[in-house]
Protein backbone atom coordinates (compact mmCIF):
# COMPACT_ATOMS: atom_id res chain seq x y z
CA UNK A 1 0.00 0.00 0.00
CA UNK A 2 0.71 3.46 -0.78
CA UNK A 3 1.73 6.09 1.93
CA UNK A 4 -1.10 8.12 0.61
CA UNK A 5 -3.77 5.21 0.63
CA UNK A 6 -2.41 4.26 4.59
CA UNK A 7 -2.77 7.87 5.38
CA UNK A 8 -6.57 7.95 3.72
CA UNK A 9 -8.06 4.44 5.47
CA UNK A 10 -6.02 5.15 8.83
CA UNK A 11 -8.77 7.42 10.27
CA UNK A 12 -11.39 4.91 9.63
CA UNK A 13 -9.25 1.59 10.33
CA UNK A 14 -8.54 3.31 13.79
CA UNK A 15 -11.97 4.36 14.72
CA UNK A 16 -13.73 1.21 13.52
CA UNK A 17 -11.10 -1.06 15.86
CA UNK A 18 -11.78 1.62 19.27
CA UNK A 19 -15.64 0.80 18.23
CA UNK A 20 -15.23 -2.50 17.72
CA UNK A 21 -12.60 -2.56 21.16
CA UNK A 22 -14.84 -0.63 23.64
CA UNK A 23 -17.99 -3.17 22.34
CA UNK A 24 -15.62 -6.28 23.30
CA UNK A 25 -14.23 -4.66 26.19
CA UNK A 26 -18.12 -3.99 27.21
CA UNK A 27 -19.24 -7.15 26.41
CA UNK A 28 -16.99 -9.28 28.21
CA UNK A 29 -15.39 -7.47 30.83
CA UNK A 30 -17.39 -4.74 32.33
CA UNK A 31 -21.06 -4.67 33.21
CA UNK A 32 -23.21 -1.29 33.13
CA UNK A 33 -23.53 -0.96 37.06
CA UNK A 34 -20.06 -0.52 37.17
CA UNK A 35 -20.22 1.72 34.17
CA UNK A 36 -22.40 3.64 35.56
CA UNK A 37 -21.00 3.47 39.28
CA UNK A 38 -17.74 4.90 37.94
CA UNK A 39 -19.03 7.30 35.62
CA UNK A 40 -21.45 9.08 38.02
CA UNK A 41 -25.06 9.60 37.72
CA UNK A 42 -24.68 13.99 37.29
CA UNK A 43 -21.56 13.34 34.77
CA UNK A 44 -23.56 10.53 32.34
CA UNK A 45 -25.70 12.68 31.18
CA UNK A 46 -23.31 15.07 30.34
CA UNK A 47 -21.68 12.38 29.15
CA UNK A 48 -24.93 12.09 26.99
CA UNK A 49 -25.36 16.01 25.89
CA UNK A 50 -21.40 16.08 24.87
CA UNK A 51 -21.57 13.17 23.18
CA UNK A 52 -24.79 13.90 21.50
CA UNK A 53 -23.81 17.85 20.58
CA UNK A 54 -20.49 15.81 18.74
CA UNK A 55 -22.83 13.44 16.82
CA UNK A 56 -25.24 16.10 15.71
CA UNK A 57 -22.14 18.91 15.25
CA UNK A 58 -20.14 16.51 12.93
CA UNK A 59 -21.85 16.64 9.26
CA UNK A 60 -22.05 13.59 7.74
CA UNK A 61 -20.02 11.27 10.08
CA UNK A 62 -21.89 8.84 12.86
CA UNK A 63 -20.72 9.38 16.41
CA UNK A 64 -22.17 5.97 17.97
CA UNK A 65 -24.15 8.17 20.96
CA UNK A 66 -27.06 5.58 20.74
CA UNK A 67 -24.81 2.85 21.86
CA UNK A 68 -23.49 4.60 25.03
CA UNK A 69 -27.33 6.07 25.78
CA UNK A 70 -28.38 2.03 25.62
CA UNK A 71 -25.52 1.19 28.03
CA UNK A 72 -26.07 3.80 30.24
CA UNK A 73 -30.14 3.04 30.12
CA UNK A 74 -29.68 -1.11 31.05
CA UNK A 75 -26.81 0.60 34.06
CA UNK A 76 -29.92 2.19 35.70
CA UNK A 77 -30.34 5.42 34.75
CA UNK A 78 -33.44 7.61 34.32
CA UNK A 79 -34.52 6.93 30.59
CA UNK A 80 -36.09 10.01 30.30
CA UNK A 81 -33.23 12.14 31.39
CA UNK A 82 -31.21 10.31 29.12
CA UNK A 83 -33.06 10.65 26.38
CA UNK A 84 -34.02 14.46 26.75
CA UNK A 85 -30.10 15.21 27.51
CA UNK A 86 -29.31 13.17 24.22
CA UNK A 87 -31.88 15.01 22.04
CA UNK A 88 -31.02 18.40 23.45
CA UNK A 89 -27.41 17.69 22.76
CA UNK A 90 -27.98 16.03 19.03
CA UNK A 91 -30.60 19.87 18.23
CA UNK A 92 -27.24 21.88 19.50
CA UNK A 93 -25.15 20.07 17.43
CA UNK A 94 -27.54 20.31 14.29
CA UNK A 95 -27.90 23.84 14.98
CA UNK A 96 -24.42 24.53 13.66
CA UNK A 97 -25.50 22.33 10.54
CA UNK A 98 -28.31 24.18 9.91
CA UNK A 99 -26.36 27.08 10.27
CA UNK A 100 -23.35 25.92 8.12
CA UNK A 101 -26.25 25.10 5.09
CA UNK A 102 -27.83 29.05 5.74
CA UNK A 103 -24.38 30.41 5.05
CA UNK A 104 -23.32 28.00 2.45
CA UNK A 105 -26.30 28.36 0.43
CA UNK A 106 -24.33 31.21 -1.02
CA UNK A 107 -21.65 29.43 -2.98
CA UNK A 108 -23.54 26.80 -4.19
CA UNK A 109 -24.38 26.36 -7.81
CA UNK A 110 -27.18 28.52 -9.54
CA UNK A 111 -28.66 24.73 -10.43
CA UNK A 112 -28.95 23.44 -7.15
CA UNK A 113 -30.18 26.68 -5.80
CA UNK A 114 -33.55 26.02 -8.27
CA UNK A 115 -33.81 22.35 -6.42
CA UNK A 116 -33.73 24.51 -3.18
CA UNK A 117 -35.92 26.84 -3.81
CA UNK A 118 -38.33 24.93 -4.65
CA UNK A 119 -38.00 22.70 -1.47
CA UNK A 120 -38.89 26.83 0.25
CA UNK A 121 -41.77 26.94 -2.04
CA UNK A 122 -43.16 23.84 -1.44
CA UNK A 123 -42.81 24.25 2.69
CA UNK A 124 -44.14 27.62 2.04
CA UNK A 125 -47.52 26.26 0.24
CA UNK A 126 -48.21 23.32 2.37
CA UNK A 127 -46.75 24.39 6.07
CA UNK A 128 -48.04 21.77 7.96
CA UNK A 129 -46.52 18.61 5.52
CA UNK A 130 -42.59 19.47 6.40
CA UNK A 131 -42.99 19.95 10.22
CA UNK A 132 -44.82 16.51 9.68
CA UNK A 133 -42.06 15.03 7.79
CA UNK A 134 -39.56 16.58 10.71
CA UNK A 135 -40.90 15.41 13.45
CA UNK A 136 -41.91 11.60 12.14
CA UNK A 137 -38.37 11.50 11.11
CA UNK A 138 -36.82 12.41 14.50
CA UNK A 139 -39.19 10.10 16.12
CA UNK A 140 -38.54 7.29 14.07
CA UNK A 141 -34.91 7.18 12.16
CA UNK A 142 -32.01 6.34 14.16
CA UNK A 143 -29.61 8.12 11.28
CA UNK A 144 -28.57 11.46 11.06
CA UNK A 145 -30.90 14.55 11.05
CA UNK A 146 -27.54 16.22 8.80
CA UNK A 147 -29.39 15.58 5.30
CA UNK A 148 -32.50 17.58 6.77
CA UNK A 149 -30.95 20.16 8.69
CA UNK A 150 -28.45 21.40 6.19
CA UNK A 151 -30.48 21.14 3.38
CA UNK A 152 -33.25 22.89 5.28
CA UNK A 153 -30.64 25.87 5.95
CA UNK A 154 -29.52 25.65 2.03
CA UNK A 155 -33.30 26.78 1.12
CA UNK A 156 -33.27 28.97 4.37
CA UNK A 157 -36.45 27.45 5.77
CA UNK A 158 -36.66 29.05 8.60
CA UNK A 159 -34.67 27.33 11.18
CA UNK A 160 -37.63 27.06 14.46
CA UNK A 161 -39.49 25.29 11.53
CA UNK A 162 -36.98 22.91 11.11
CA UNK A 163 -35.55 22.44 15.10
CA UNK A 164 -38.82 22.61 17.19
CA UNK A 165 -40.51 19.28 15.02
CA UNK A 166 -37.25 18.25 14.58
CA UNK A 167 -35.98 18.31 18.36
CA UNK A 168 -39.51 16.86 19.70
CA UNK A 169 -39.28 13.60 17.43
CA UNK A 170 -35.69 13.24 18.70
CA UNK A 171 -36.73 13.54 22.18
CA UNK A 172 -39.48 10.86 21.11
CA UNK A 173 -36.96 8.75 19.76
CA UNK A 174 -34.04 9.05 22.59
CA UNK A 175 -36.54 8.64 25.55
CA UNK A 176 -38.12 5.86 23.90
CA UNK A 177 -34.63 3.80 22.92
CA UNK A 178 -33.33 4.43 26.76
CA UNK A 179 -36.99 3.15 27.92
CA UNK A 180 -36.99 0.19 25.73
CA UNK A 181 -33.37 -0.89 25.65
CA UNK A 182 -33.83 -1.06 29.58
CA UNK A 183 -36.90 -3.21 29.41
CA UNK A 184 -34.88 -5.58 26.49
CA UNK A 185 -32.09 -6.00 28.78
CA UNK A 186 -34.09 -7.04 31.80
CA UNK A 187 -36.09 -9.06 29.29
CA UNK A 188 -33.06 -10.77 28.24
CA UNK A 189 -31.16 -11.05 31.69
CA UNK A 190 -34.31 -12.93 32.85
CA UNK A 191 -33.97 -15.50 29.88
CA UNK A 192 -30.01 -16.49 29.62
CA UNK A 193 -28.75 -15.17 32.65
Amino acid sequence: MTREKILKYAPRIIFISLFFGLSFYLYFFSSTEKMVSSIGVENAYLLMFVLAFIGGMSTFTAIPYHLVLITLATGGLNSFLLGASTAVGVMCGDTTSYFLGYQGSAIIPQSFQRILNAIRRFGLKYPRILPIFFFLYGALSPFSNDFIVVSMGLSRYPYWKVMIPLGLGNLVFNITLAYFSLQAYGLLKGIFF
